[in-house]
């Protein structure tokens, strides 16, 4: 069976041309001395305006410049001429992507025919753009919500476990870190209902970040538990701190009648040693924890 054969005519070309002048994408056509031989109506209104020549691809790019239209540049004309023109025919095709100061997006194809003339066709991808944005701000915000704590906005177990990980793996001196527990949080919950004790974890987290320093990290663990990470903080310096935000905890507003409810916090104190794990240093921070419960809540141990 034969293999079809274009057959280009006058009458095949002169469609070609006038389909190729209503198309949507943008065509252009330059010689091997970048005169612009060919562009149809998409081209020219991106490109050229009402540019009276000369019709060099040089100086389309310095009219485009002048005049705010075409693509967007990262720096000065002269300077993408002077980086572009060398080559221009380097590859004999290639494709990229490119943004317009009109706010629209297109793929470029690039191709050099045999006798060094250049054709471009660029389709339009601005809707495709705007859903690749759409989706990654989708995927971002999954991402942050994957490794926060809806109720407080901290970061949750997952997440504070992760970056404990990771200054332990970073070796960094005088890290310590505290478990802090809500006191007698189950009679706030039976006593004023699961409101009143939403209340006061947020009401923990907001004090927290106030009276904590910059660099440290609170995130909450489950429950009534939070975990405050203390980079460049002895085990002393960490009691201090601790201790400023254990002083700070005020009695909490609770909508519900203006009520304002008392409460406290024990904390386990425990600074990183050579060789630590989070499995190693959490535990010392637990069982500091369970000294200041046993030693009647509402107060700060240190880990041996």
């Amino acid at each position: 069976m034969a293999k079809f054969v274009s057959l280009l005519d006058d009458e095949t070309l002169q469609s070609l041309v006038e389909a190729l002048t209503e198309s949507g994408q943008a065509v252009s056509i330059y010689d091997a001395d970048d005169n612009l031989r060919y562009a149809n109506r998409t081209y020219q209104d991106m490109f050229l305006g009402d540019f009276e020549g000369p019709f060099t691809f040089s100086e389309i790019l310095r009219h485009g410049a002048r005049q705010g239209i075409g693509v967007r540049l990262d720096d000065d004309v002269e300077a993408l001429i002077a980086r572009t023109l060398p080559r221009r025919r380097s590859v004999p095709r290639k494709a990229f992507e490119t943004d317009f100061l009109d706010g629209r997006w297109f793929w470029i194809e690039h191709i050099v025919l045999p006798n060094g003339w250049i054709l471009t066709v660029g389709a339009d991808i601005t809707a495709l753009k705007h859903n690749e944005k759409l989706l990654r701000g989708a995927h971002d915000a999954a991402l942050i919500a994957a490794r926060t704590d809806p109720l407080t906005g901290l970061p949750n177990r997952r997440h504070i476990l992760e970056r404990l990980d990771e200054m332990l793996a970073a070796g960094e001196a005088g890290l310590s870190l505290a478990i802090i527990d809500i006191d007698r949080f189950k009679a706030i919950n039976d006593d004023h209902g699961h409101e009143a004790g939403d209340a006061v974890l947020g009401h923990f987290a907001a004090i927290c970040r106030g009276l904590a320093r910059e660099q440290d990290i609170l995130g909450r663990m489950g429950g009534e538990e939070f975990l405050l990470l203390l980079p460049a903080a002895c085990a002393d310096e960490a009691f201090g701190i601790v201790e400023r935000i254990r002083q700070g905890f005020t009695p909490a507003r609770l909508a519900a009648g203006a009520v304002d409810l008392p409460c406290t916090f024990s904390a386990g104190i425990s600074e990183a040693r050579p060789g630590d794990d989070r499995a190693s240093i959490l535990r010392r921070a637990d069982r500091a924890l369970y000294e200041a419960k046993s030693a009647g809540r509402n107060c700060v141990r240190i880990g041996t």
